[in-house]
């Protein structure tokens, strides 16, 4: 086969209403064309390079043909649904070489919209479990960052994400502090086209000095005012032209910005700063607050034009006490993380993730990641149990059982009750009186008197 063939049918598999994807005998993906991405709702870069027992473990599809193929070494079709939300008609044929050793695994790919309705295709994302998701947790990737998901209603934030990056609709993340708001920005971009065209750019809008908006934002020209560059300032907007502009806390621009923004938005156009000619951008527009622009709207705090004009699709990420099957994942997932990176090894206690779980987390995700770093940095013992917690996390949260007790006595009775029982679990976790005395923060002559009153106790702990 000559050059100018091998181009010509690689053109046509390229343009193809099929993608074929080619896998080596383990699994790993050697080639995907370019189709893949309207087809399935994943870029190419999610596909090369990775084996396609990956992409079924982070429940990015439900099954694949690929590893029946694999398997059996004969062909395998089967239905496949993606996080997206596109269902596929799957086929894998094994190709194996002259002794009969499987090399490749060649498979077809099509959209099942275009042989059956939609009403016929049974599928179901979470009732399908793969055997190949061994996983106490699935990780869905976002560009170079990981999302943790096993909560329903965080595995429906992650899939209206990577539905609404096949499209470019402005897209208002909303939230708590914390909660990842950021992070849900990066997957939309990198499941879109946008992750191949252009950058990530992220800007923070509490961060301005009001008189710097603009050149920020647009940029200036040389000489534009005192104190600017010979060579002038590209601003953000055109560092993101063909990608994805990321407007972090917007609910803190001033009205004064705010009505600079929404002139960019609508055409799409920008004068730099001392600029007599207008600069096209194209972008894709996502911002996120931890506010209510709707109250913010009515209290004359934010414009309503760009109110609607941002929120095209809204995202609210939930806090993680509406998702308490995150935390545990969560803290599974840092630990092993951060213990990789600092070199370390050590246990987080099943009582003590089942505990953490009741805890309310007002700082949300990046409270729990300070806080798993805090007790594998400075506990000494290789397993952290709920001994070594101190200050609010060991207040008793309302789902405990010792809170909700009824005829417990008086505040005074309950209090001590509630000491007793700490001090007693420490020593359970503890070898040594010091070493608990330590952890509490108490002398040790202040802990014995404190063993004395707990063998004298009579009641139940």
């Amino acid at each position: 086969m000559t050059r100018d063939s091998i181009a010509d049918m690689k053109t046509l598999l390229d343009y193809s209403s099929y993608a074929l994807l080619i896998s080596d005998s383990e699994g790993k993906i050697l080639y995907v064309t370019p189709s893949i991405e309207k087809i399935s709702g994943l870029n190419v870069k999610t596909h090369l390079g990775r084996n396609i027992r990956d992409l079924v473990k982070e429940r990015l599809l439900n099954k694949s043909a690929t590893l029946e193929a694999l398997k059996k070494k004969e062909i395998s079709t089967c239905k496949v649904k993606t996080i997206a939300g596109i269902q596929q008609l799957n086929t894998a044929l094994p190709v194996l070489d002259s002794s009969g050793k499987l090399k490749r695994v060649v498979c077809n790919i099509r959209n099942l919209k275009l042989y059956q309705h939609q009403d016929e295709i049974a599928l179901d994302l979470h009732d399908t479990p793969s055997p190949e998701q061994n996983y106490p947790y699935r990780v869905i990737k976002a560009g170079d960052y990981d999302i943790v998901v096993e909560s329903k209603k965080m595995t429906s934030v992650v899939e209206m994400a990577m539905q609404v990056a096949q499209v470019d609709s402005t897209v208002l993340v909303c939230g708590e502090t914390g909660v990842g708001k950021e992070l849900i920005a990066r997957l939309i971009h990198s499941c879109s086209y946008r992750a191949k065209t252009g950058s990530f750019i992220k800007v923070n809008c509490a961060s301005f000095i009001p008189s710097l908006i603009e050149s920020e934002l647009f940029g200036y020209e040389p000489g534009a005012f005192t104190g600017a560059l010979r060579s002038g300032k590209t601003g953000y907007f055109e560092l993101a032209d063909k990608g994805t502009l990321f407007l972090d806390e917007i609910g803190e621009l001033s009205l004064e910005a705010q009505a600079k923004l929404l002139g960019v938005l609508q055409d799409k156009e920008l004068y730099r700063v001392g600029g007599t000619r207008p600069k096209t951008v194209d972008i894709r527009i996502i911002a996120a607050t931890n506010k209510n622009l709707d109250n913010m709207v009515k209290e004359g705090k934010f414009r309503e034009d760009l109110f609607y004009r941002l929120n095209v699709v809204p995202i609210e990420v939930p806090p993680l006490r509406e998702r308490r099957k995150d935390i545990s994942a969560l803290i599974l997932y840092f630990s092993r993380k951060l213990q990789e990176q600092l070199f370390i090894m050590k246990e987080i206690s099943p009582d003590l993730i089942d505990y953490l779980t009741r805890y309310s987390w007002p700082g949300n995700v990046r409270e729990l990641y300070n806080l798993v770093e805090r007790l594998l940095v400075t506990v000494p013992q290789k397993v952290i149990t709920t001994a070594h917690l101190s200050g609010p996390y060991l207040a008793v949260s309302s789902n405990s059982s010792f809170y909700i007790k009824k005829n417990s006595g008086n505040l005074k009775e309950m209090v001590n009750e509630f000491e007793l029982a700490v001090v007693k679990k420490t020593l359970d976790n503890c070898s040594t009186q010091d070493e608990a005395a330590e952890i509490l923060g108490i002398s040790l002559s202040s802990l014995t008197r404190r063993l004395r009153k707990l063998n004298s106790d009579k009641k139940p702990e």
